[in-house]
């Protein structure tokens, strides 16, 4: 079976994505749910004439010089796919998602309401939307651009790696840029910005400091940016961005984020209770003057409180609030949202509480 073949497979079976990996048969992931293709055993050899039947010649040596490689392609009439080949224990191996050929709309996923309101009408600050692996996160955020660009005119300019959602032109412009194969690196992306003049700059990199400090600098100063990065909570994205920099910067960075932070969403995905798919939950918090204040002053720990009380006429929740309201309305069950609570304890206290 060749990749493409593994492809139009992949879209048959609705599955998200198909792993290739030596001593096991392909494996396809369905709703959140792993699961042989057949009962073939893939040996080295298999995995590796697989990849590489599939690799240009730059690719082939790109992927003998660094072990590893990812890269995009879409398929006109079936979708769009992200391939990750990696070695591992001397061997090739390979995970591939896919992703519909158009970006999702924000009714689609079902977003909450304060989600399109920033993308509406955020002008200038940082958006942040996180999660951990598989949360959905890409989806989030191209549903996000996918508004920007039907309702403002505006300019975007995206930093990714691989490119996941082709956007086309619409009341907005956009530019993707694919790192490595429109521009080497995000540094050097970040570098020709100021010639670029976006209005609105999107990156899927927020994990090194040089990233993270243009984009809280662009944010202060007046650009809207909106970054993905992988955190399961809204204060560990915030503790997670400070540390980046070094002990005597830390003020210094929690200053410019309250100036520039507009949002947190921290995302997971559930296993819905009729079994039939997942579903999105949300922990949110905005960048009021009071979420600010507890920023700058060095009082993370206490923004959870404010997101469970005063901050939710501000659109604000906590994970645990959204967890609880999901089990109330039987789309997902008690043990299931306990499981994939970040404060579980939390969750559990609030769930002994009266509706």
């Amino acid at each position: 079976m060749t990749m493409h073949e593994l492809f139009a497979l992949m879209i048959e079976k609705r599955a998200s994505h198909f792993h290739v990996v030596p001593g096991s048969p392909i494996m396809m992931r369905s709703n959140g749910v792993l699961a042989p293709l057949d009962n073939r055993m893939l040996s080295p050899a298999d995995t590796a004439a697989l990849v590489e039947s599939f690799l240009t010649e730059e690719q082939r040596y790109y992927f003998q010089e660094n072990k590893d490689l990812n890269i995009s392609q879409s398929v006109p009439g079936l979708s769009r796919f992200r391939v990750n080949i990696f070695q591992q224990r001397g061997s090739v191996a390979c995970v591939v998602a896919t992703h519909p050929p158009s970006p999702p709309t924000i009714d689609e996923l079902g977003l909450p309401d304060i989600i399109q309101k920033l993308a509406l009408n955020s002008r200038q600050g940082l958006i942040l939307v996180c999660g951990p692996r598989g949360s959905g996160k890409s989806s989030t955020l191209a549903a996000m651009v996918n508004y920007i660009l039907e309702m403002r005119t505006c300019q975007i300019i995206s930093l990714e790696n691989p490119i996941d959602y082709l956007h086309k032109n619409k009341k907005g412009i956009i530019c993707q840029r694919e790192i490595g194969t429109d521009t080497l690196s995000f540094e050097a992306a970040i570098e020709s910005l100021m010639h670029q003049q976006p209005d609105v700059l999107i990156s899927t990199e927020f994990d090194t400091y040089e990233v993270a400090n243009t984009l809280v600098n662009m944010a202060a100063g007046g650009t809207l940016c909106i970054a993905t990065t992988r955190a399961p909570s809204v204060a560990v994205v915030l503790e997670n961005i400070i540390n980046l920099y070094p002990p005597h910067l830390n003020q210094q960075v929690r200053t410019m984020l309250s100036v520039g932070l507009e949002a947190v969403v921290a995302q997971v995905l559930v296993q819905k209770a009729s079994g039939t798919g997942l579903v999105p939950v949300f922990e949110i918090m905005v960048g009021t003057p009071g979420v600010r204040s507890l920023i700058r002053e060095n009082k993370i720990y206490q923004i959870q409180s404010v997101m469970s009380t005063s901050g939710r006429e501000h659109g604000m929740n906590t994970q645990e609030q959204a967890l609880r309201q999901f089990v109330k309305k039987n789309i997902i069950t008690q043990d299931e949202a306990y499981s994939k609570a970040v404060r579980p304890e939390d969750f559990k206290k609030l769930m002994s509480l009266p509706y």
